[in-house]
């Protein structure tokens, strides 16, 4: 035997630790190197379904259920007709700028304002993730007819570890467990058709059309507006790439998908999700029709269990731009560190899991309002300047460059849009029309108020900017200005 085999399983065993380590993702808020930007528009529409197919989804169909199903359908596809075009240019913004959706509002807001926004969305998003982690818990308690309380930990726990490899293994999960999460939701939807005397939901309430849509735009399209361009610049290059070292040139994929596909991937698991939603209602008391697999034998508890799927999917979606969020609000006072993302993924997780526990599940429809009415201001506010004001946008460099008095640091003329956006929106009851807050949504109308200021002080004033780099397109190293 040779001296050295003794050594080997140690050898081995570094050899484990070092590709584990090499996966874990840290890139934090740099910009994506080009040899991670590989995603298809088929591979970002799974992405978006998977993200949006949570177990959490058909609770669309309870919140709409008054309003019969027919109508619920209205309001879902009326919810895509106003938000599909600002989604789909935040997708295209990721594509061009392969930097974070808040690392890019520096330019808009200015850095103290975006960092005020990071902090904000960062618990957001682990409010999001603490209630789908509280529905996926009382799936599983449900059918192990056990204590809530381990499940919380077991679902966040699932989460934390996955988000911890990042986007690329993310986007691995929700490619190869789609199927299965389709066939465990179809297998309990035939139960319910074959078991239960089911009807279609009546209409019991006049429809207003303006706090249904923005129930479905809180809950779908809107609510995940923001973390698109986060999502998208994983995607091909939106701009023809010039081969560099072992890089070969590549032509820019064409737009139209990457523009289609994210929306369209949200909206159709809340079709098939709320109408699901509702007949469960209908059916059997409640929306949560995974609950089924408690009263059937055998496969009925494997198609539940298979359900909670939903669960991981959607929370890590929640999980992961929450920690990006948290580290550009950190980069504002401080050079970032190599670890501090896995770090901050496990901290927001045992956060978020904590706020399971404690019950955020009994304010999700005042939480799902109350997000879309932010939201919906900030990337109107975003987009505006994206296709109009900003110059210089591919300029990497010039989105770490420490600010240069109080305009950098605060952009006025954006804040003020948002902040009456947001008034409108949440407010807007008490001053505005009847006939307007009820026939159209007040997160849309809030929306285009801030659009339209945003946009009326751009064709007065233009846009400021930051200062100009000397040089255009991606810098290799823009962490060194951070």
């Amino acid at each position: 035997m040779p001296a050295d085999t003794v050594s080997d399983p140690v050898k081995i065993h570094h050899s484990v630790l070092q590709r584990i380590n090499g996966e874990i993702e840290t890139v934090g808020v740099e910009p994506v190197p080009e040899k991670q930007r590989t995603t298809t528009p088929y591979r970002l529409f799974i992405v978006w379904s998977m993200a949006s197919a949570s177990a959490t989804t058909p609770l669309v169909g309870a919140l709409l259920f008054n309003i019969g199903l027919w109508y619920m359908l209205a309001a879902i596809a009326l919810s895509w007709v106003l938000f599909f075009l600002p989604l789909g240019v935040a997708s295209e913004m990721g594509r061009e700028l392969p930097l974070p959706t808040l690392l890019m509002a520096r330019r808009n807001f200015g850095w103290h304002a975006t960092f005020l926004f990071s902090l904000l969305f960062t618990f957001v998003n682990m409010a999001w993730f603490g209630l789908n982690c509280a529905v996926g818990a009382q799936i599983l308690a449900s059918l192990s007819h056990s204590s809530v309380v381990p499940w919380y930990w077991l679902v966040g726990g699932l989460d934390i570890v996955l988000v911890v490899f990042g986007y690329k293994w993310l986007e691995y999960f929700y490619r190869y467990t789609a199927l299965l999460l389709v066939l465990c939701y179809g297998a309990l939807t035939a139960y319910l058709f074959l078991h239960f005397s089911l009807h279609v939901p009546r209409q019991t309430a006049p429809v207003e059309w303006g706090p249904a849509i923005t129930t479905v735009a809180g809950f779908a399209i809107l609510g995940w507006a923001y973390e698109v361009s986060t999502v998208s610049r994983f995607c091909r290059p939106a701009i023809d790439s010039p081969a560099t070292g072992d890089q070969p040139a590549r032509k820019a994929p064409p737009r139209l998908w990457y523009f289609l596909m994210p929306s369209l991937g949200i909206m159709l698991p809340v079709v098939l999700m709320g109408v699901m939603g509702a007949f469960s209602q209908e059916a059997i008391g409640t929306w949560n029709i995974a609950t089924l697999g408690a009263s059937i034998s055998g496969w009925g508890a494997i198609a539940a269990f298979g359900a909670t799927l939903g669960v991981l999917h959607t929370n890590a979606m929640n999980l992961y731009p929450s920690t990006v969020d948290l580290l550009v609000a950190m980069t504002t006072v401080r050079k970032p560190k190599k670890w501090e993302q896995p770090l901050s993924t496990v901290i927001l997780g045992v956060m978020g899991t904590g706020l399971a526990q404690a019950g955020i599940l009994n304010h999700a429809e005042t939480f799902v309002s109350d997000v879309s009415y932010l939201l919906g201001p900030f990337m109107f506010v975003m987009v505006i300047d994206w296709l109009w004001g900003l110059r210089n946008k591919r300029n990497v460099e010039s989105y770490f460059r420490k600010p240069r008095g109080f305009a950098e640091q605060w952009r006025l003329p954006a804040i003020i849009s948002f902040a009456a956006g947001f008034v409108v929106s949440f407010w807007g009851t008490n001053f505005l029309p009847l006939w307007l807050t009820n026939d159209i949504p007040l997160a849309f109308t809030g929306s285009v108020v801030s659009g339209i200021l945003y946009g009326a002080w751009l064709s007065v004033r233009g846009h400021v900017g930051m200062a100009p780099d000397a040089r255009e397109g991606l810098a290799p190293e823009p962490a060194k200005a951070a």
